[in-house]
């Protein structure tokens, strides 16, 4: 277990990818006009695990090959990643994003948003230079799925439900579809079988999965500096996640009753923790991270037939850190 929480040694067998994915963001990113390039230089410097990108070139070394195309893809993801990023934090009045001021709280919303279509622009430019003709429909199609899960999540977010599909059908196509389209982009411009890229994309849906969930249990256990962001902001910003919905179905009446009256309440202080002592005795953080861990064996399951390399092993590690972040 010691390698697990060693992102470095996973992301080995790609490392040269990664670390040349930075100079193709900058390059491509380069503006004449100085303030869209402190724009860029600002959101390319507070990016966090590069775990899209690495997925990306994790899967396309699994099958052995693409180097060139595995970088459009890889670059493509991460921006559509942190344009949906300075959206949510807009969306979420969001003041921190990985322990920095957000762009929103920099510059204002319309400057965000402004930069959020850029950088959307940008990653289908770089997809566009991909000749596999399955490549861009895939990952335009998770493109469509994370806006459409987006309002989904905005609409259901003014009223607490215990409605578990209703959650899961979010964070498929709002974290995950991405993921899945990363690791079916990258196979392909490897020269993967039908086969191989169906399970690389099942890997990478059921990581997803695993790592929403993950995330969702971190915000209520984590600590700030290890999350990035204050503690509860899910919570504070209305979203209804997992552990909320386990204890919403399954606790006592009277911590039932509790819980909505808190989540009803405009964020004082404290709520929070009361909040997470209600979860921690209904199991509600206990059941959301088992959850997740049958996502990870699903996603460890899916790579069963590639052939053994170390990025299979990568990948395969993936799915024990997935799990495994401070909390």
């Amino acid at each position: 277990m010691a390698r697990m929480l060693d992102l470095d040694a996973i992301y080995r067998p790609v490392q040269r990818d990664l670390d040349a994915l930075d100079g193709l963001l900058r390059a491509e990113l380069v503006s004449t006009d100085p303030f869209i390039g402190e724009l860029v230089s600002y959101v390319l410097s507070t990016r966090g695990k590069l775990v899209r990108p690495a997925l990306t070139c994790l899967s396309a070394e699994a099958i052995g090959g693409g180097e060139r195309e595995r970088l459009y893809v890889a670059g493509t993801v991460e921006l559509i990643h942190i344009a949906s990023l300075i959206h949510d934090d807009i969306i979420d009045a969001a003041d921190l994003r990985r322990g920095t001021p957000t762009v929103n709280v920099q510059w204002g919303n319309q400057i965000a948003v402004l930069l959020g279509d850029l950088l959307f622009a940008r990653a289908f430019d770089l997809i566009s230079r991909v000749r596999h003709p399955q490549v861009a429909p895939a990952v335009a199609e998770a493109a469509v799925r994370m806006s459409q899960a987006e309002i989904k999540q905005t609409q259901l977010a003014s009223e607490p439900h215990s409605n578990e599909g209703a959650y899961l059908e979010i964070i498929e196509g709002k974290t995950a579809a991405l993921f899945a389209a990363a690791c079916r982009a990258g196979a392909l411009v490897a020269g993967a079988t039908a086969a191989q890229a169906d399970a690389l994309a099942d890997f990478g849906l059921a990581w997803g999965m695993s790592f929403q969930i993950t995330d969702d249990a971190l915000d209520l256990t984590s600590r700030p500096e290890a999350l990035g962001k204050p503690i509860g902001s899910d919570i504070e910003g209305g979203k209804v996640t997992l552990p909320v919905i386990h204890a919403l179905r399954s606790g006592v009446e009277a911590d039932r009753a509790a819980l909505l009256r808190l989540l009803a309440m405009p964020s004082p202080d404290g709520m929070v923790e009361e909040v997470r002592l209600l979860l921690g005795r209904s199991g509600s953080i206990d059941y959301a991270l088992r959850v997740a861990r049958g996502y990870a064996e699903r996603a460890a399951a899916a790579l069963g037939d590639l052939p053994e390399t170390p990025a299979r092993e990568s990948l395969r590690e993936l799915t024990e850190f997935v799990l495994v972040r401070p909390r």
